[in-house]
């Protein structure tokens, strides 16, 4: 009788502890360097516009700038500064955020050919996508 109250127990035990743990909610990961992110962006950019070697290096320094710009904001693509704007609960880009993608943006229009900056727009423009 012993053994079946302890085996019992324990299976009891073992079911608590499973059931926390998936309960458990996924640890938030760290958010990505800006290395990382700008690299990340890079290639992609460089596969989708078919950039040459020169552009790709131009790319990769413009858009590593860029996040170090919103790095040292606080700020990044995905969760951007946000700000007051004078209609009740809209919030708008920070005024620092939007100079540096105007800035990103114009960089981007020098270093790419029209049709690839044309690429670019649409590429921006699209639903899940963007910087």
């Amino acid at each position: 009788m012993l053994p079946t109250y302890l085996l019992a127990l324990t299976l009891l035990a073992l079911l608590v502890v499973g059931s926390h743990f998936a309960q458990a909610r996924p640890t938030v990961a760290e958010p990505e360097s800006v290395t990382l992110r700008s690299t990340r962006l890079a290639r992609y950019l460089a596969a989708s516009l078919e950039l040459s070697g020169k552009q790709q290096k131009a790319v990769a320094r413009s858009t590593r700038q860029y996040f170090q710009q919103l790095a040292t904001l606080g700020e990044t693509t995905e969760r951007p500064g946000l700000v007051a704007s004078a209609t009740e609960g809209r919030l708008l880009p920070s005024p620092a955020a939007l100079k540096a993608a105007t800035m990103y943006e114009q960089e981007l229009a020098r270093i790419f050919t029209p049709g690839q900056y044309n690429a670019y727009s649409w590429l921006t423009r699209q639903p899940e996508t963007g910087r």
